[in-house]
């Protein structure tokens, strides 16, 4: 059992840090705020070792939220370094302080180190990833980085045409201009799909699981590069009804004696840019998928709404994606899944 844990609130350019002991005799107590860079690690395990005399690094836990890249380079020098770290949910962590008034830095460090004290038993440590797991990852966002952009340059030209600008310099220029960043941003994100190919062919599990999903009618390069690398190659999110609840397809209702029944809203619980992709892979796989499109046509004559049974062919989608990898075999229309065809 770990006998001290130490609460880190990260931010873009610093970390807060506060320490607890395990037997809740004391209150959680603020240590320093630090650069979120190697160097400010060092101080941080430096001035560790002085407040916690007489334990060694493996008797702390370190845990902080998730916070997407601030947090990745700590918690890998710090898993490299020999320390066992904790990357829990921001959402998690804040629901479970209950109501509280006003926030800064070193109380979100204290309270995340009493709340790993209170919850340690249900810890998920931080493991360095697959290396070309974390280029493929970084690939696809910074692809979609660029979707981005593009949508933004393609936006200003509509905007302009729409306006009637075409004949003065100034929306020549921009014209000019911005049709020369579109190219670019073409040329940009045609090579970085290339580079995701690169990288799922060095890697012959990563390879194995991109064909057999890829399988389906609906998944492209980027849906099927989107599941592998959120689920980490459907390994870190093993079974597709975890999956199906992590992206916001799974059915959740609200149900108390016999006054409510109702369906909950739980967008802001789910990873978006998942579900927007998947989203575009049910609408093709309804277009050119005879199993799928009969199962849509065959909800809505029962009279369910468009955007229900979308996300019910999203669900299948996933559950059929989990099966071929769990079984090593390609698509085929018309596979089984939940007892009932796709």
């Amino acid at each position: 059992m770990k006998k001290y844990f130490i609460g880190i609130d990260v931010s873009k350019e610093t970390v807060d840090v506060s320490f607890v002991e395990s037997d809740f005799q004391r209150q959680p107590e603020y240590l320093a705020q630090y650069p979120n860079g190697k160097k400010g690690y060092r101080s941080m395990v430096r001035d560790l070792r002085l407040a916690l005399r007489g334990t060694s690094s493996g008797q702390w836990l370190f845990c902080c939220e998730t916070t997407g890249a601030y947090d990745r380079q700590m918690c890998h020098w710090l898993t490299e370094h020999g320390m066992h770290v904790w990357r829990e949910s921001a959402l998690q962590i804040r629901q479970s302080l209950g109501i509280r008034r006003g926030k800064n830095d070193k109380a979100d460090s204290m309270a995340i180190a009493d709340y790993a004290r209170r919850h340690h038993d249900k810890a998920n440590l931080f493991e360095l990833p697959d290396k070309e797991l974390a280029a493929l990852k970084d690939l696809f966002l910074y692809r979609q980085t660029l979707v981005d952009k593009l949508k933004g340059v393609k936006n200003r030209l509509k905007a302009q045409k729409s306006q009637g600008q075409a004949a003065s310099p100034a929306a020549k220029f921009i014209r000019r201009d911005a049709n020369s960043e579109l190219r670019r941003l073409e040329r940009s994100i045609a090579e970085c799909e290339k580079a995701m190919k690169e990288v799922i062919s060095s890697d012959e599990q990563l390879q194995r699981n991109y064909e057999l999903v890829k399988s389906i009618k609906g998944f492209g390069l980027v849906v099927t590069v989107a599941l592998i690398v959120f689920s980490g190659n459907f390994q870190v999110v093993p079974t597709a009804n975890k999956m199906a609840t992590y992206c916001g397809v799974a059915s959740f209702r609200n149900i108390s004696g016999t006054t409510l029944d109702s369906r909950q809203d739980v967008r802001h619980l789910s990873n978006l840019r998942l579900k927007g992709v998947l989203t575009m892979a049910a609408r093709t796989a309804i277009r050119h998928d005879d199993a799928m499109r009969q199962y849509y046509q065959r909800k809505i004559a029962q009279g369910k709404q468009h955007g229900v049974v979308i996300n019910n062919v999203k669900n299948k989608l996933l559950h059929i994606a989990y099966a071929l990898v769990r079984n090593g075999q390609d698509y085929q229309s018309g596979h089984v899944i939940n007892g009932e065809a796709a």
